[in-house]
């Protein structure tokens, strides 16, 4: 049953994360940027603990748990934790470049093909 939340939860992030991208025709790295944002204020507001209770790695395999990362790794730098820290952020870093990177990769390939 596991599987199958994290499969349902992954599925219906991505969704509408998709959604999003099809009616507001923005680029990809502006939908990755925003759905990195929505994930710090998802756990900023509590609600990553929610969704994660029901997924679990369904929605840290997503950007959104990028921006978890980086929330959580913000709130133990200022509690004065720096050792922390260093581990969300390459985390963040890791995920946001191989998001950005491949967003641009796939948007430039897209646009070629389309001309």
């Amino acid at each position: 049953m596991m599987y199958l939340n994290a499969f349902l939860l992954g599925g219906a992030f991505c969704l509408l994360t998709q959604v999003l991208f099809r009616v507001t025709k923005w680029s990809i790295p502006a939908i990755l940027t925003i759905t990195f944002c929505v994930g710090a204020l998802m756990s900023a507001l509590g609600w990553m603990e929610l969704f994660t209770g029901f997924g679990q790695s369904g929605m840290f395999l997503l950007l959104f748990g990028g921006g978890d990362a980086a929330y959580l790794g913000m709130v133990d730098l200022l509690a004065g934790s720096p050792a922390t820290i260093l581990r969300y952020v390459l985390l963040v870093l890791f995920c946001f470049a191989v998001g950005i990177g491949g967003g641009v990769w796939l948007h430039k390939r897209s646009r070629a093909a389309s001309k």
